[in-house]
């Protein structure tokens, strides 16, 4: 049993774990849990690629940054753009309600800049002439 426990934590972690210098595509999505009111918000939904190595909690933080500050059209106002943090589409009471869900479907290796490449090549052709 606690083999099961060791290897779930493990995939657990494989599936969220951003702190490392792969590129990482991350699929997330946003929810509100507020009683009565659970949703997943317009627009919540996504994939970025990650290239950094950052903390669950900076990327959870980077995300709802990024869809507060998006323009979409005002409510009653065709033409109108205000930012979706905005109390008219998501009230400040709600924000303690918000979670950000995600999952790393996919890593791949960084490739190496060709800048560093160049650099080996002539590294190695400077060792072979001393």
């Amino acid at each position: 049993m606690g083999l099961e426990v060791v290897a779930q934590d493990e995939q657990a972690s494989e599936l969220t774990n951003l702190q490392d210098d792969s590129v990482k595509l991350v699929a997330y999505t946003i929810v509100s849990l507020k009683r009565g009111h659970e949703r997943i918000l317009d627009g919540g939904e996504g994939s970025v690629l990650v290239t950094e190595s950052m903390t669950g909690r900076a990327f959870r933080s980077w995300i709802l940054a990024k869809y507060m500050q998006k323009e979409v059209d005002a409510p009653g106002a065709p033409g109108k753009k205000i930012r979706r943090g905005d109390p008219r589409l998501l009230p400040k009471e709600e924000l303690k309600y918000l979670r950000v869900f995600y999952v790393i479907p996919a890593r791949w290796p960084r490739e190496p800049l060709e800048f560093e490449q160049k650099q080996v090549e002539i590294l190695r052709e400077i060792r072979d002439e001393i």
